[in-house]
């Protein structure tokens, strides 16, 4: 399950938005019994119109939405990657996430105190970038005194790895991300250090914590527009029926809510896609990443469906909503019987033939 970091300084709203996303969109306990729920962690379902649609054209009895694991990460402070603060157990939890989800304070309020003494959210996102490349810094120096010795012990590929850990030690000693400099490197290089699990190689989405009044306004970062979320808001829309959030958005000038724009945008950072299957038992949302083969896809629902793998048949969710389901799909000749070599693509409801 994609898992992703909440993280940010003292009193910017960190918890706020985390304790607000979790409230409206918590996924259904018993749909993700192998998810172990601590009061910092919570699993919330991806909102997908496409899966109630194959729902109601399959009458299926159970609806399971793809989910998202949210961590709320200790708050860091200047100093972090030295011990100060929490920095050890913020350091040790955002080195288990895939993805970083920084959130800046743009809200004013005299009674909540910032940690810097006055609301400036890019020195905010300055001072933890600096943390984050100073504790892969410390990561790296470990990395390259034991490459150095495995050179002299004639290690193979130690010497490229050496020279790609340096490559990264210089870039971060300018406060530049190591995702930068991994992203330049060629497959075989990335292959090397695909364990080093730096924490500024991870995609990093900044967030802005709002005030209502700053909602429906472009918010940048960097002169770059940047996903906003008012906490308040997207509390009192967990608590209104369908129908009623729709309204109360409406009113505010928005077409979604801005927990809605942050799942989808946390997708489209980590290079994700969604395909569909449904039936009268059930429809569910499946996760595969960009690129992935049938074989691929096939095992997210079970690994011997991938071994076993023969073919799959495919339909667009646009055709199959248009067709009426399946059955009438399939009498239109919309069905295509696709093999090991098809690429998903994102929305693309699927059966899976394989063997016994």
């Amino acid at each position: 399950m994609l898992s992703i970091g909440i993280v940010g300084l003292p009193n910017v709203g960190k918890s706020t938005i985390f304790n607000a996303l979790i409230k409206a969109k918590k996924a259904a306990a018993e749909n993700y019994p192998f998810c172990t729920i601590d009061p910092n962690i919570g699993v919330v379902e991806v909102p997908d119109p496409r899966l109630l649609r194959v729902a109601e054209l399959e009458r299926s009895e159970k609806i399971t939405p793809a989910a998202i694991q949210f961590v709320d990460i200790a708050g860091l402070v200047a100093g972090a990657h030295k011990g100060e603060g929490l920095g050890n157990q913020f350091l040790a939890h955002i080195r288990e996430v895939d993805a970083i989800v920084l959130v800046l304070r743009y809200f004013r309020d005299p009674d909540i105190i910032h940690v810097a003494g006055k609301v400036d959210p890019e020195e905010d996102y300055k001072t933890i970038m600096i943390e984050l490349c100073m504790a892969d810094l410390q990561t790296l120096g470990k990395r390259i005194a034991a490459e150095e010795s495995n050179i002299k012990s004639g290690v193979r590929e130690a010497t490229k790895k050496l020279e790609i850990y340096k490559k990264l030690e210089t870039g971060l000693s300018h406060e530049s991300p190591a995702k930068e400099i991994i992203d330049s490197l060629d497959k075989n290089e990335k292959d090397l250090i695909k364990d080093l699990n730096l924490l500024t190689a991870k995609p990093i989405i900044p967030v802005a914590n709002i005030s209502d009044d700053q909602i429906g306004q472009e918010i940048t970062l960097f002169g770059k527009p940047i996903i906003a979320i008012s906490a308040k808001t997207e509390s009192e829309l967990a608590d209104l029926s369908p129908d009623e959030q729709k309204e109360y958005l409406a009113s505010l000038g928005l077409s979604e809510s801005g927990f809605d724009k942050l799942i989808r945008e946390g997708y489209k950072t980590l290079g994700l896609i969604t395909f569909l299957t449904g039936g009268p038992k059930e429809a569910r949302a499946w996760t595969v990443r960009f690129g992935a083969k049938a074989p691929e896809a096939a095992g997210k629902i079970h690994t011997d469906f991938e071994k076993k793998f023969i073919a799959c048949d495919v339909i667009s969710f646009n055709d199959f909503s248009r067709s009426g389901g399946w059955q009438k799909a399939r009498e239109q000749g919309l069905v295509r019987l696709e093999g090991k070599d098809y690429e998903i693509r994102d929305g693309d409801v699927i059966i899976f033939k394989h063997g016994q």
